[in-house]
């Protein structure tokens, strides 16, 4: 019976620990959060399938840089 307090102390105090190195884990800038956000929301837009012919992929491609570029010009002119 004394075990049983001492795993449920050991148990709360190591929680929050973990929980406070997950958060300051994953700490990214403003710039890498646009540019994630906008090529997320170039290839919703641009997609490529398996049967998309080479040419068409190159195209798709060239626009999806085209829009991220054009998306983080406007991303730091309106945070800036």
């Amino acid at each position: 019976m004394r075990i049983l307090p001492l795993i449920t102390l050991t148990i709360a105090i190591t929680m929050p620990v973990g929980l406070a190195a997950q958060e300051q884990g994953d700490v990214k800038s403003a710039r890498e959060v646009l540019k994630a956000a906008c090529e997320r929301d170039a290839r919703l837009t641009y997609r490529t399938g398996v049967r998309t012919l080479p040419e068409v992929r190159e195209q798709m491609m060239a626009a999806r840089k085209t829009y991220v570029r054009d998306c983080m010009a406007k991303g730091t002119a309106a945070a800036g």
